[in-house]
């Protein structure tokens, strides 16, 4: 499977570059995302981390540990971030999905 930036949710499954959805879909690192959720689904390992910041590369927005393998974690927002940065090797394993809400 490929980076999917076009759905909702968006879909990311590959991490050998930086990703900046920002940039990629605005062509500006800080453009606000209205995000309801974030779910790391099925890390592989227990001690595989995923790790996102917000636009500006320095302001973490999820950070998780897996604590049981091919369990999906899933965290809650309900409110607008400026940009989404995932570092290169950012993920350790499994899929990011980004629910965005539609209610902006």
């Amino acid at each position: 499977m490929a980076n999917n930036y076009t759905g909702n949710p968006i879909t990311l499954d590959t991490f050998s570059s930086a990703i900046d959805l920002g940039n990629i879909l605005f062509g500006d690192s800080n453009a606000p995302f209205w995000i309801e959720n974030i779910e790391w689904e099925e890390p592989n390992t227990v001690g595989d981390t995923a790790t996102i910041y917000d636009g500006s590369g320095t302001r973490m927005i999820f950070n998780e540990t897996c604590s049981v393998a091919k369990q999906s974690l899933l965290k809650k927002f309900g409110g607008v971030v400026r940009g989404i940065y995932i570092a290169s090797g950012g993920v350790s394993s499994g899929t990011i999905s980004i629910f965005l809400s539609t209610y902006v």
